[in-house]
């Protein structure tokens, strides 16, 4: 949920980005107050809250972040609060589900435990959480403040791997990790990440017979992402070999009780699922965060200062809004229950009344070229709609995502001194 959306101009200034049809952005908070956020929720919706800072900057990751100072980060938490307060005071929630994201929020649990206890959360609670702070004491905390849920961002199991993405840690730490938090939580899931083009397959595939023979509750599996505006820079991908290692890995862990349950995702069977951009709609607080409401994108503030800045001049810390014709609102929703592994057409008629032939055309077409079959009232992913999917998936990452990031990377201030190493 930390700025995914649709694309098209973005104003007059800055990059331009892919033009869709129904969207139109413009610059600021488009005139919208937090009441007008709230009211234009069509249904129950859950509650985003990015946390940007890292210990460790890793070279591969595009999300939003910036390195930690504990001063940077108190000054970040009063004007989060602030943010809450607003749309609270608006008449926001109760939330049917709350992730926290980042960045690396386990970096400021004090921060969230002062923050945490004025939501109203109906459902999950679900924190991604850096391998090397799931101790036992750290796990303890997590419960105690009321995460029921954790995304571990072990990444790989493999050494070589890990040097590879510049991520800290190591096979022997992961695997504390895992054991950590085995049985404490609701849903343990574990993010690992496939780069076809720096390591055989067995490798990933072992990585994923690792998570099995541990019995987390889900496997995340993603390809690496090559956005420009990282230091891995672009590469061109090879979707067949992808298409196949994914399904190797579906066919390895099936053996083991876990369903392929999304796109990229493999759940054992019986398990409760962890997500963050696949909810129905949620309101997104936090520099970088994003919300979608079904008729209007809006997207953070990046930089952590002009996120202050707005919220201490009284104004919304929206740096974008994207306005959604309904048919473009009820693509951007089939999109991402499509790729949770499909989507009911009842539900999105429900939503958006006035989109009948949107959801009509998305399931005759998803069904005429075999990528969705009915399953319970349902139209899911088939094994050539998973294929399909994943280069769809990338193809809008690069297409509208990775601009629209891009353009709100520009927001971030030069970081002087360095950060001093976070433990």
């Amino acid at each position: 949920m930390s700025g995914a959306g649709p694309g098209t101009t973005a104003g007059s200034t800055g990059k331009r980005l892919r033009r869709a049809p129904g969207v139109h952005w413009s610059e600021g908070d488009g005139g919208l107050d937090p009441a007008a956020v709230v009211a234009g929720f069509p249904d129950a919706y859950g509650l985003y809250l990015h946390v940007p800072f890292c210990g460790h900057l890793c070279p591969f990751c595009p999300y939003n972040k910036v390195p930690y100072r504990r001063e940077r980060a108190t000054a970040y938490f009063a004007a989060l609060r602030r943010e809450i307060a607003v749309y609270l005071a608006a008449g926001a929630g109760p939330f049917t589900s709350l992730y926290v994201g980042g960045g690396t929020p386990t970096l400021c649990l004090d921060e969230l435990e002062e923050t945490l206890p004025g939501l109203s959360v109906e459902g999950e609670r679900a924190i991604e959480v850096l391998p090397a702070h799931a101790t036992g004491a750290g796990v303890d905390r997590l419960t105690r403040i009321g995460f029921d849920r954790v995304s571990l961002g072990v990444q790989s199991f493999d050494d070589r791997v890990l040097r590879h993405l510049g991520r800290p840690g190591s096979r022997a730490s992961h695997l504390a990790a895992v054991e950590a938090c085995r049985g404490r939580f609701a849903c343990l899931d574990v993010d690992l990440i496939f780069d076809t083009a720096f390591s055989e397959p067995d490798v990933f595939l072992g990585d994923v017979e690792e998570c099995c023979r541990l019995g987390v509750d889900q496997i995340s599996t993603y390809p690496l992402m090559r956005f420009g505006y990282t230091p891995f820079g672009k590469a061109r991908h090879a979707p067949r070999l992808e298409h196949e290692l994914l399904r190797r890995a579906a066919d390895l862990a099936s053996g083991f009780g876990y369903d392929r349950a999304s796109v990229w995702v493999l759940r054992r069977c019986g398990a409760p699922g962890f997500s963050s951009i696949t909810r129905e709609f949620y309101l997104g607080l936090g520099a970088g965060a994003a919300t979608f409401t079904g008729s209007h994108y809006l997207v953070n503030h990046f930089s952590p200062e002009r996120y202050r800045e707005a919220l201490a001049a009284g104004r919304l810390p929206v740096a974008r809004v994207a306005r959604l014709r309904p048919a473009a609102g009820a693509a951007y929703h089939l999109f991402w229950q499509a790729y949770a592994g499909g989507f009911d057409p009842s539900r999105a008629r429900s939503l958006f009344p006035s989109s009948g032939r949107v959801v009509a055309l998305a399931s005759g077409m998803g069904r005429a070229l075999g990528v969705l079959q009915r399953r319970d009232g349902r139209l899911v992913l088939t094994r050539r709609g998973f294929d399909r999917y994943h280069d769809l998936e990338r193809r809008v990452t690069y297409r509208f995502i990775e601009p629209l990031w891009a353009e709100m990377m520009a927001e971030h201030r030069a970081e002087t001194p360095a950060p001093a190493p976070v433990e």
